[in-house]
């Protein structure tokens, strides 16, 4: 069974892997492979077979990465601290990864060495104690791989599964060679170099599987389906909603955070045996070693956004600016507010972020639930211009150019009181400004979109424009204009 334990630091759960018989399974592995390369480098080096001899120092390599495997499991069982509050885990992932270089490295050597004997007529000199040798460490390979293999599975090491992997990868290598020898005997020398470069992409494969399960633990992706932990949760009574749920970590020792939102009506002693409820429950799940609760009240969705409209504006009044437009949306439960925030044009553009930003932390000083405040900068000018008068030509061109998109939009008729003006301040642009009868039973949301429309294509065709400025309106509120 596993310990749940309390400290000043949070709640977290001990992991359930012996780690003594980890290393005892390493250390065991360590010397029934450094035995097979005694046996494989005594019968290469007595009969001149060059291939066992490689195959000795692929069994080495067997050994080597033990001792890669021992050191990181020294890392590993080290228990949380301030600096690694989650645990020492992601040093055995690490180890895990030396041992998939060493598959490369392996690989790679030999591939060389079998391209190098590809075109050699003369082979070794095969006899029956080269062949027993070979199945002596064959087996003595199986034996290791089967029983790392078995460990591996049962205390749910990582480092025990990739390395009985590169054992078993080893044992094809020295099967290739055995079949390699056999046929060098039969008098085709050029089979063992040709089998030996089959191993090595075998190899790599098992390299690149390990890869496949490390590197997802050191990026951190998520390990467990969050919908699973969704359902988990929504189970537990109490709980109003739920948000930002993630999780980390190797499978057997999986850390989850989320925040959970309860009734604001709860006291702080039933919000805190609801989140104990959510957190026993994940951690039954198989894998999950640490959950992190984050406590926080439901908003009612009622009043809650007109008192942030009216603290928007509220603020923007204090600190001198202006609010054009502003929305309030929710994504997964976070509620997130936009809004166009109108400033003085002679201040720097520093001075209009300082502003901006002040707006920003007020609001959600006042709003604890808004996750984020989004903001657009524009211009606001509360002085009158003094405009100047532009060409008969160009009111005319600009009278045209309205006609046509005008006349392409079925819900839009009669454009009138256009108004072309220019400002000394804008150079040689111009604005524009005119209005369009539009019937009264159109929604805003569509009258706002066909206005859009018209704007965004007549920018496209007024060479020099500035900006285009549509008011649409029923036309019983259409007025003669006064001469």
């Amino acid at each position: 069974m596993a310990n749940f334990n309390w400290t000043d630091d949070g709640y977290f759960i001990t992991e359930t892997r012996d780690l003594e018989r980890i290393r005892w399974v390493l250390i065991t592995t360590m010397l029934l492979n450094f035995l097979a390369t005694a046996v494989k480098l005594a019968a290469g080096i007595a009969t001149g077979a060059l291939s066992v001899v490689a195959d000795s120092l692929d069994s080495l390599f067997d050994g080597l990465s033990n001792v890669v495997g021992l050191a990181g499991l020294y890392a590993a069982s080290k228990p949380p601290d301030a600096e690694h509050p989650y645990g020492h885990r992601k040093f055995e992932t690490i180890a895990a990864l030396s041992i998939a270089f060493l598959l490369f490295l392996t690989c790679w050597q030999l591939f060389q060495t079998a391209w190098q004997r590809l075109g050699d007529e003369s082979g070794p000199a095969i006899n029956i104690y080269t062949i027993g040798a070979m199945i002596v460490a064959m087996l003595i390979q199986a034996v290791t791989s089967v029983f790392e293999l078995r460990e591996g599975r049962r205390l749910n090491s990582e480092i025990l599964v990739a390395d009985a992997l590169h054992t078993r990868a080893s044992i094809l290598v020295s099967l290739s060679v055995l079949i390699g020898l056999g046929f060098v005997r039969l008098g085709f020398p050029a089979a063992d170099p040709i089998l030996a470069m089959f191993v090595a992409l075998m190899i790599a494969k098992i390299g690149v599987d390990i890869l496949r399960e490390t590197i997802p633990v050191l990026i951190d992706r998520a390990p467990i389906d969050p919908h699973k932990i969704a359902a988990i949760v929504r189970s537990v009574v109490g709980v109003e909603s739920f948000h930002r749920v993630r999780s980390r970590g190797a499978h057997g020792s999986v850390a989850v955070d989320l925040h959970i939102r309860v009734a604001p009506e709860k006291t702080v002693q039933e919000a805190d045996a609801i989140a104990s409820e959510v957190r026993r429950r994940l951690l039954e799940q198989e894998g999950i070693s640490d959950v992190t609760i984050h406590l926080e009240a439901q908003h009612d969705s009622g009043d809650f956004t007109e008192d942030i409209f009216a603290s928007l504006k509220q603020i923007a009044d204090q600190i001198g600016v202006t609010i054009h437009e502003s929305w309030a949306h929710r994504m997964d439960d976070d509620l997130f507010v936009e809004a166009h925030v109108g400033v003085n044009p002679k201040i720097t553009l520093g001075q209009a972020h300082e502003l901006v930003d002040r707006l920003e932390r007020e609001l959600r000083r006042r709003h604890p639930g808004i996750m984020e405040v989004h903001t657009h900068i524009e211009m606001a000018n509360h002085q009158i211009q003094e405009d100047e008068p532009v060409s008969k030509e160009l009111e005319a061109m600009v009278w045209d150019e309205i006609q046509r998109v005008v006349d392409g939009i079925p819900e839009i008729s009669d454009p009138h009181h256009v108004i072309v003006r220019s400002s000394p301040e804008d150079g040689s642009g111009y604005h524009v400004s005119f209005e369009c009868t539009i019937s009264a039973d159109t929604p805003v949301y569509e009258a706002h979109k066909l206005a859009d429309n018209i704007e965004n294509e007549l920018s496209l065709r007024l060479e020099g424009v500035i900006d285009v400025l549509v008011h649409l309106e029923p036309p019983e509120r259409v007025l003669p204009r006064e001469e």
